[in-house]
C-alpha cells in the first residue's frame, strides 16, 4: 500500500507555507522600498500600509498552517511507523508536538524531520541523521526567524518598562523587520520543498524497500 494518505494535507500545508512565504516578500519589499524613500525624506504611508497588511494577513495563514504542518508530520511519521521500519528513533506524537515544546523546539523538530526526509528517502537507519540539504536550509532559517522574533519582541518589552529610556535606533528597528520577513520566507520556501519531497518518497515507496507498497 503506498502512502497516499498525505496527499491532501501535503498539499493544504505546501498551500499554506507558500501563502505566508509570499506575504512575507511582500512585507519585506514594501517596508524595504519604504525605508529608501524615507531615508529620500518622500516615505509613503501607502507601503507602510501594504506591509502591515501582509503581515496581519501573514500571521493569520502562519498560525493556521502551523496546524496543517504538525497534522503533517504526525502522519509522515505514522507512515514509517505503520511501515514497521526499524530503528525509528522519534514517535509520531512527539515528532509533530516537539515543535510546541519550550527548548525541545529548538533541536528536535529538526532531528524528526532529518529522519522523516533521510527514512522516507529509504536510507537505512544509520543515515537517518544525514544531513539534507532542504531540511537544513529550513531549520536555519526558522531558528534565524525566531532570534529575530526574541530581538523585537525584547525591544517592545523593554520600551514598555516605565523610567526605563534605552531606544533602538528607529532604522535599526525598521531593518529587523525586514531581516525577519526574509528568514520567514526562507523557512516557508524550504519547508514547502521538504514536505513535497517527503510526500514525493512516501507516495511512490521507499526506493530500497518498497514498504509502502
Amino acid at each position: 500500500m503506498q502512502a497516499e494518505n498525505l496527499k491532501w494535507p501535503a498539499l493544504i500545508a505546501q498551500f499554506l507555507a507558500y501563502a505566508v512565504c509570499a506575504l512575507s516578500v511582500v512585507s519585506a519589499l514594501s517596508l524595504g522600498v519604504w525605508m529608501l524613500l524615507y531615508m529620500q525624506m518622500a516615505e509613503s504611508p501607502v507601503l507602510l500600509g501594504i506591509s502591515s497588511l501582509a503581515v496581519l494577513l501573514r500571521n493569520v495563514l502562519f498560525l493556521i498552517s502551523a496546524l496543517a504542518v504538525i497534522i503533517w508530520v504526525y502522519m509522515a511519521h505514522a507512515n514509517m511507523h505503520r511501515a514497521k521500519l526499524e530503528g525509528l528513533n522519534f514517535s509520531s506524537a512527539w515528532a509533530a508536538f516537539s515543535f510546541l515544546v519550550p527548548i525541545a523546539n529548538l533541536w528536535f523538530p529538526y532531528a524528526a524531520m532529518r529522519e522523516l526526509a533521510n527514512r522516507s528517502a529509504g536510507e537505512p537507519p544509520e543515515f537517518a541523521g544525514s544531513e539534507v540539504s532542504a531540511v537544513s536550509s529550513w531549520w536555519s532559517s526558522w531558528v534565524g526567524t525566531m532570534v529575530v522574533g526574541v530581538i523585537i519582541a525584547y525591544t517592545i518589552a523593554v520600551a514598555l518598562v516605565p523610567g526605563l529610556f534605552m531606544t533602538t535606533p528607529f532604522m535599526a528597528t525598521q531593518a529587523i523587520l525586514v531581516l525577519g520577513n526574509v528568514l520567514l520566507a526562507a523557512a516557508a520556501y524550504f519547508l514547502a520543498r521538504v514536505i513535497s519531497a517527503v510526500t514525493a518518497d512516501q507516495r511512490q515507496g521507499f526506493n530500497m524497500a518498497s514498504v509502502f507498497e
